[in-house]
């Protein structure tokens, strides 16, 4: 659909506030802001395959594609049906690698990682979808779409809730039950130290995280640094863990998981790794009480948990969500999942916060947002929220037939509120925040900047008696940036972290 000119405009004003370039979407005045060089609806990923892909799926499977749909999610991803000289009809899901303008990537490994794995996964017998084709030199893979649902944070069935969860601790039980020998995956290494198993992931991430930022976060550095500092013990053998498992990432039938999905992450390591994953994973997907399901999963696999290891790989998980969040905001062109990647970070840092409080044993309260300022005048007589909705709810919504695009226009209204909801509250949550950064400061604190700056100073110190009320206060600021984006938060509002 050819939008008017007039839409056009008024969108391109909507994104002025972004900043282009790999900068921090974090501001130094405590609050959030975005990153893009152009307005959202350019976006290339909305068209078609690329015709290297369309020829190759059809030649290599002997077909006629008869569907290729966009799939809306944090990676590239179609719904592909084809016809088979065969006879056979191919139901399959496509995952692909490539730049953001369009162009195929050069190899990143998620996609071929994800294929080898999935592939000796399903020789085991483990419920994983079927390699129907794999291209080494586009890195995409056509894989089985198995039927089912992924929604089962949306049950209101209690008691289907609870028995697919408990047969998805089964099949993780499993899982880490595979000798890791046997899977025939060379491609991934075997850690050798405690190190090794400990910060699989994190070195990249830290790395990634600092070259994608100007000035690292205080909630990230502090993360980084206690996470070195906590090595726990190597599990008595490796096991095969999934990286991001949990709810979300399979589908169910009835009461019982029908395929265990997305094994881009995967890699050998500790079996308490998962289990830290599924609580950021619960975070945004709740799926029913945490300890019951721990006790399935510990009764299948018979062994006993080790709840000290266990806090330092939920910290570790949600440093990777949500820091890897943060990297994947900066990292992505205008055609990626701002929106939802956005609150993923500013969420997955409330969560980080509270876990990393909890493994350090410090409490901490509840922090609101604070009242915005009074009496100040709007510079337009129709607020911006309000346009935007108007004009998704009333001219792009009515004539956008697909999922994906329909989903698109939705994050664009999510951003004109977000946008709309920050500007009330600035001067109120940098006034707070300068508040709360002076009592870690030895000099002045005029600016945002200057506090942080001081904060991660002391950091780097590593003075464990202010280590507690470092932690607590990024734990409130984490509580007031997660409600400044409510607007962002779609079906994630109201997220709890689960106990361990």
């Amino acid at each position: 659909m050819e939008l008017p000119s007039y839409t056009r405009r008024f969108w391109e004003r909507v994104i002025e506030w972004v900043r282009p370039g790999r900068t921090p979407f974090r501001t130094h005045d405590g609050v959030f802001n975005l990153m893009t060089d152009s307005v959202l609806i350019a976006s290339d990923f909305s068209g078609d395959l690329p015709a290297a892909v369309t020829a190759w799926l059809e030649t290599t499977l002997a077909g006629k594609i008869t569907r290729k749909e966009r799939f809306v999610s944090r990676r590239e991803g179609w719904l592909v049906d084809l016809d088979c000289a065969d006879k056979r009809s191919l139901h399959g899901f496509l995952r692909l690698e490539r730049f953001a303008n369009g162009e195929m990537k050069q190899p990143a490994c998620q996609v071929r990682r994800e294929t080898a794995v999935t592939a000796a996964l399903h020789a085991r017998g483990i419920p994983v979808p079927a390699v129907y084709a794999h291209s080494e030199e586009l890195q995409a893979t056509l894989f089985e779409r198995v039927p089912g649902r992924d929604n089962i944070h949306e049950l209101e069935d209690a008691h289907q809730q609870s028995e697919i969860a408990k047969d998805f601790m089964r099949h993780l039980a499993w899982l880490h039950s595979l000798s890791v020998r046997d899977l025939d995956l060379p491609e991934l290494p075997l850690p050798v130290s405690a190190e090794e198993y400990a910060l699989a992931g994190i070195d990249e991430l830290e790395q990634t995280y600092a070259s994608s930022v100007a000035v690292p976060d205080p909630l990230a550095l502090l993360t980084f640094h206690w996470l070195r500092r906590n090595i726990p013990a190597p599990p008595t053998r490796p096991v095969l863990v999934q990286g991001d498992t949990g709810p979300g990432n399979f589908v169910y039938v009835g009461d019982q998981v029908s395929a265990i999905l997305d094994w881009e992450c995967a890699h050998f390591g500790d079996p308490m790794e998962d289990l830290g994953h599924l609580y950021s994973r619960a975070f945004f997907h709740p799926w029913g009480e945490m300890t019951g399901l721990i006790e399935a999963y510990t009764a299948c696999a018979s062994q006993s948990l080790d709840k000290e290891k266990l806090h330092f790989y939920r910290v570790a998980s949600f440093a990777k969500a949500a820091l890897g969040s943060t990297v994947a905001v900066n990292h992505f062109g205008v055609e990626g999942p701002l929106p939802m990647m956005i609150f993923f970070s500013i969420a997955g840092e409330r969560g980080l916060a509270q876990s990393l409080a909890d493994a350090l044993h410090v409490e901490v309260g509840r922090a609101a947002l604070p009242e915005p300022e009074q009496g100040v005048p709007r510079s337009l007589r129709l607020p911006t929220e309000e346009i935007s909705d108007h004009i998704v709810d009333n001219e792009l919504l009515p004539e956008l037939r697909t999922s994906y695009l329909r989903d698109r226009a939705t994050q664009l209204r999510e951003l004109a509120r977000y946008q709309a909801r920050r500007e009330q509250h600035l001067s109120a949550v940098v006034a707070q925040e300068l508040e709360e950064l002076r009592v870690f400061s030895k000099g002045p604190v005029s600016t945002i900047q200057d506090g942080l700056e001081q904060l991660n100073a002391r950091i780097e110190a590593w003075d464990e008696a202010s280590i507690g009320d470092i932690a607590r206060y990024l734990s409130r600021r984490a509580q007031r940036a997660e409600a400044l984006a409510l607007p962002l938060a779609g079906r994630y509002s109201n997220l709890v972290l689960s106990p361990i």
